[in-house]
């Protein structure tokens, strides 16, 4: 009798009951166990041709993170707070240790939906996590499958610019010459200005061509654009067309009467200014496109802020303030004639350690919300002087009424663990609500705690 059969006779046995079936309630009912499962329990699918078995995971070279990190990390990730994922990430890259295997599956699905966790995440995957990232296209990214999605000419705008941007980040070179050969076909100014927005990822020096061609556009966005991220790069004939502008046109930061920028600007001078809006028209304006273009360094510091010309001046140094040997001092002069947010992004064009020395220079009379603003633009942890000024800073600060009585969340998860514990004393006195604050800041002990003791590792 075949299987299917005997699992009909059982069923008609239950039907009528074991009286009348004459059988045993207990034979009826292990026949009916181990048939019913025979019969609608899951089939194990055929095997097909050429099918490759998953390899087995390889051993792991690198070290574990020890049961305090493993428990830390457990904290984190229940928190789901990127920055202290972050300095998780990083600490364990610093101490040599990767994650635990049973961590591993939450930490690439965490960078399959967060691109920017990314690069955190990779640090800590070691062998086993690359291994695993294999068998999930969803986690592919860990091992640079599928971290781009292909460009296609045709896609909706957005998709194309993200597709660039992450392309540019892997092959700059190949991006570059992508752009190079569709720029002049492109027939719409915005499908020319998402190529040299594409730009931005990575700019460099070897970009130049594509972007001086790009100031000869007819489009006010894409001439702007263009000119922008040139006035990013050092050594640039951008820069050197206005050097010779402002020597011709200045003397110890004074216009010349009747020089250069008293008479209307030529046609290659316009091509160097702002086309979108009134800011670099007039003598003012065009003083601050000229300045924007060179190095802080050109000027002598005590001449600009003598000048009867220093605000437009300044102004364009503030936007050249990444092109600075040393951008505090030029900070602290622009901040004179700057408004709060336009230094913001000055100081958010800069790499992270010189925007932490100039956000400490130039906010001793903020208020809270341009400081914290100023403060969530600066990548944690900071440095130990860095977390002392800035707590210096919001102390005085009169907190606004709906954060009366908290901390400043910025200043708990990103600032120096020693410097912040030493003082609590005095943060728990200026701020006497801080009860979540407090847990953060410990949690942020524990990770320090974790990866320093080493023989926990």
């Amino acid at each position: 009798m075949n299987m299917e059969q005997r699992w009909q006779d059982t069923v008609q046995q239950l039907l009528v009951g074991t009286r009348r079936a004459n059988v045993e309630r207990d034979t009826l009912l292990a026949d009916c166990a181990s048939l019913g499962l025979a019969r609608f329990g899951a089939r194990l699918p055929m095997t097909p041709d050429g099918l490759v078995p998953i390899p087995l995971a390889p051993p792991e070279n690198a070290q574990l993170a020890g049961e305090s990190a493993r428990n830390v990390l457990a904290q984190v990730l229940g928190w789901d707070d990127e920055a202290l994922l972050t300095e998780w990430c990083a600490a364990a890259s610093r101490a040599h240790v990767v994650a635990a295997y049973a961590q591993l599956p939450q930490l690439l699905a965490l960078g399959g939906a967060r691109p920017t966790l990314r690069p955190a995440i990779r640090l800590v995957l070691g062998a086993r996590g690359e291994w695993l990232a294999q068998l999930s296209k969803d986690w592919s990214w860990a091992i640079g499958v599928n971290d781009q999605e292909p460009y296609d000419p045709d896609a909706p705008a957005g998709k194309r610019l993200t597709a660039l941007r992450l392309w540019r980040r892997q092959d700059p070179a190949a991006v570059r010459a992508l752009i190079g050969e569709r720029f002049p076909e492109e027939r719409r100014a915005a499908d020319r200005q998402l190529l040299v927005n594409a730009l931005e990822v990575g700019l460099s020096i070897e970009d130049e061509p594509i972007l001086e061609a790009a100031l000869d556009d007819r489009a006010a966005g894409v001439h702007d654009l263009a000119l922008r991220l040139l006035r990013k790069l050092p050594g640039t004939a951008l820069a050197q067309r206005a050097e010779r502008r402002l020597w011709d046109g200045l003397r110890d930061a004074d216009v010349i009467p009747d020089g250069r920028f008293e008479l209307e600007p030529d046609a290659a001078e316009q091509r160097d200014l702002l086309h979108d809006g009134n800011a670099e028209t007039g003598i003012a304006g065009r003083l601050r496109a000229a300045a924007a273009s060179v190095p802080p360094e050109f000027w002598e510091l005590d001449q600009v802020v003598a000048s009867p010309w220093a605000k437009p001046l300044l102004q364009g140094i503030a936007d050249a303030l990444p092109l600075a040997a040393d951008p505090v001092p030029w900070a602290l002069a622009a901040s004179e004639v700057l408004t709060g947010m336009a230094l913001l992004d000055a100081i958010d064009s800069l790499p992270a350690r010189s925007a932490s020395e100039v956000l400490v220079a130039v906010s001793h009379d903020w208020k809270y919300d341009l400081l914290d603003h100023g403060c969530s633009q600066l990548p944690g942890p900071w440095s130990a002087p860095t977390t002392e000024a800035l707590l210096n800073r919001f102390v005085v600060a009169v907190t606004p009424g709906w954060r009366t009585g908290r901390p400043p969340p910025v200043l708990l998860t990103r600032g120096d663990v020693g410097v912040l514990t030493e003082q609590w004393p005095r943060i728990a006195e200026r701020w006497p609500e801080h009860t979540n604050e407090q847990a953060v800041l410990h949690l942020r002990v524990q990770l320090r705690d974790a990866f320093d003791r080493r023989g926990d590792q």
